[in-house]
């Protein structure tokens, strides 16, 4: 898809600067809210644009007072690109042999829906892309225009980093073992910490890409994930789907966690899920101007319960009420206690939060930046987009006021 600057934008106001994939659901979420809250059109910045070293300054006919960043996610051609540049960047943790493709590679390679790339090199093309943007604005004096700053971004999508920024701030998580480099390092960690059963996360994945759920139980292992492997010319190729595989046996479970580990994956102790519904479930707060708003209950039909594993969506008030209102309202807190604590320069995000079984103990399980699509759930009648057009506006006029005393 080629994206031209009269296919992503409107005359109007430029208040709203988005760095976008301009045909994603996201930004048409976003500008209807803008559209019904502020009567304007964001100026939209592809970043096919941006990857490109197309002049997308120039779609700025005026400085932005508000300056927001959306998933480059679900296309492909971004997706490609990323690789491309992300092949040839200096990796300061290049000693651990974190799965590379080399550029011609992947510049080759087809669009294989579900295939689980390398994710390590598609961060390192990411985070360069994010610190220009953050050079850029800084250079003009818009670096308090973020919505969600640049380097917030980028620990979002390191869970090693976003844990300890979590755990610098004395916030409740799953304890974490570490980064493991494979299934023998993962042993001894799971060893040296009594521990029996963890979730391995890919440090840069997002909807439950590559997670796995691992158990050893006596001298049986175990394993649940997102991940199937398929053999090919080329080796071993990871796929993710939406059912759940499950993994028995020492040889089955080391090559599924030699194949994940390559990846970069935060290791985290597996604390058990309240149940609902007859599954287990979590819950995604999105937080807005440093309020929990939108709540969402996500069912999970194994150890996992992302919403892209089709789980289904659980009843809020059916939670709420057996929590109790204490617990409920310390829930909420807690997330919004990350966000002042830990990244309290961005807007919004979106927090996965576990409850305990008892249902009263609540851990941050990570916080996504991009956690905010939750498309036709109200807060106050209010949907998510909106609730961070009013904010930012509010944010805006408090710093307007701050720099006028």
């Amino acid at each position: 898809m080629t994206v031209t600057s009269r296919s992503v934008n409107k005359p109007g106001s430029a208040e709203f600067g988005l760095f976008c994939n301009p045909e994603s659901r996201r930004v048409e979420g976003f500008s209807q809210a803008l559209g019904r809250t502020l009567r304007q059109h964001p100026q939209l910045i592809p970043w096919q644009w941006v990857l490109e070293g197309r002049p997308w300054e120039e779609l700025l006919q005026q400085r932005p007072n508000y300056l927001r960043l959306e998933s480059p996610g679900r296309n492909w051609t971004i997706e490609q690109q990323l690789l491309v540049r992300g092949a040839d960047l200096a990796d300061e943790e290049s000693a651990n042999g974190w799965r590379r493709l080399p550029a011609a590679a992947a510049s080759a390679l087809a669009n294989d829906p579900g295939r689980l790339l390398p994710l390590r090199q598609w961060f390192l093309a990411w985070r360069r892309i994010l610190l220009g943007l953050a050079d850029w604005a800084k250079r003009l004096g818009l670096d308090s225009n973020w919505l969600c700053p640049p380097a917030d971004v980028i620990c979002q999508f390191d869970k090693p980093a976003c844990q300890k920024e979590l755990e610098k701030a004395g916030l409740p998580v799953p304890p974490a073992l570490g980064v493991p480099r494979n299934f023998d390092e993962l042993w001894e960690m799971m060893r040296q910490s009594g521990t029996r059963r963890i979730f391995l996360k890919p440090a840069h994945g997002s909807s439950a890409s590559g997670v796995v759920a691992f158990e050893s139980r006596r001298t049986d292992l175990q394993a649940f994930s997102t991940v199937s492997m398929i053999s090919s010319s080329d080796g071993t190729r990871l796929y993710n789907q939406r059912r759940i595989q499950t993994y028995r046996g020492a040889q089955a479970v080391r090559q599924l966690v030699d194949a994940v580990c390559a990846e970069r994956c935060l290791a985290q102790v597996w604390i058990p899920k309240a149940g609902l519904s007859g599954g287990p479930f979590d819950l995604r707060v999105v937080v807005i101007g440093g309020r929990a708003r939108q709540v969402m209950v996500r069912l999970g039909k194994g150890p996992m319960t992302n919403s892209q594993l089709l789980g289904g969506k659980g009843e809020v008030a059916v939670v709420r009420e057996r929590m109790g209102p204490e617990a409920w309202e310390r829930m909420l807190a807690l997330g919004e206690q990350a966000m002042t604590k830990c990244f309290p320069a961005s807007l919004y995000a979106g927090l996965d939060i576990l409850v305990e079984p008892d249902f009263r103990t609540a851990r941050i399980l990570e916080i996504n930046s991009f956690g905010d699509l939750l498309p036709r759930l109200l807060h106050e009648g209010r949907d998510t987009y909106t609730w961070e057009v009013e904010a930012a506006v509010r944010r805006r006029k408090v710093q307007v006021s701050t720099k006028g005393a």
